[in-house]
């Protein structure tokens, strides 16, 4: 449980809870220390036993996604997306990944990408937490203009054009603790509008302090973003609160 005297989170945007090494353990502390969660996928068929874990809880949501490296492998499962997309309001994680540079295996995430954003539409109010490593261009094409829904570019690392144009199209961009610590992020969250930002773990894929990173672990971002916003903790907290709230509105 967050400690009194610790920045509070609300939302973890962006939680890999399957991949834990104690998935319903990890759902029971999440609980106990109310931060609400959403638990992404990196493929379909991992979305129902999400949906078993979280079921009872109060805090945590499954999210059903199909990750960019696994476009080509993982490709047929667009079926089960579309399956299970009627189950949840959340997204994720879904989006490109140009750190391949073979052009048949870039084709293959576009042709997922792209299906998943037209189902996404035709569905509507969905939450879509997007990866975009080095595909940040691609990525704000596909999702488009009026999207009917709420769009985050997950550890965003793209140029400042492309976020610009993202900022103007709707786009949040969650934060996690690595990126708080880079000065490129820096340099982007001066360039976001302050109720566009929000924050995730990416645990367990990023440690905190030797351990991997969990919803509980979030309290150095808020500090950051504070330091940055120039605004006391106390006010960075709240501001991530409206934000969760327009988010999910």
């Amino acid at each position: 449980m967050t400690r009194s005297n610790s920045p509070s989170v609300t939302l973890d945007t962006h939680f890999h809870l399957d991949l834990c090494q104690d998935p319903a353990a990890t759902v029971r502390q999440i609980d106990a220390a109310r931060v609400y969660t959403i638990a992404v996928t990196n493929t379909p068929a991992v979305f129902p036993a999400t949906v078993r874990l979280v079921r009872d809880s109060k805090y945590v949501r499954a999210a059903v996604g199909l990750h960019p490296e696994l476009a080509v492998e993982r490709g047929s499962e667009l079926r089960l997306f579309r399956r299970y997309l009627s189950q949840t309001r959340y997204v994720g994680e879904v989006g490109l990944d140009y750190v391949t540079t073979v052009e048949g295996d870039r084709r293959a995430q576009r042709r997922v990408f792209e299906n998943v954003i037209v189902e996404c539409r035709a569905a509507g109010r969905k939450v879509v937490t997007i990866h975009s490593r080095r595909a940040a261009a691609d990525v704000v094409d596909v999702v488009g203009v009026d999207f009917p829904g709420a769009w985050i570019l997950h550890w965003f690392s793209g140029s400042q054009s492309v976020l610009s144009r993202a900022v103007r199209m709707g786009a949040f961009f969650s934060i996690n603790s690595v990126m708080a610590e880079s000065a490129h992020t820096a340099a982007l969250v001066g360039a976001i509008p302050p109720e566009r930002i929000l924050i995730e773990s990416d645990g367990p894929f990023i440690n905190i302090d030797g351990r991997p990173a969990t919803p509980m672990a979030l309290s150095g971002v808020v500090r950051r973003l504070a330091e940055w916003w120039n605004v006391d903790v106390a006010e960075a907290q709240s501001r991530l609160k409206t934000n969760a709230r327009q988010l999910l509105q």
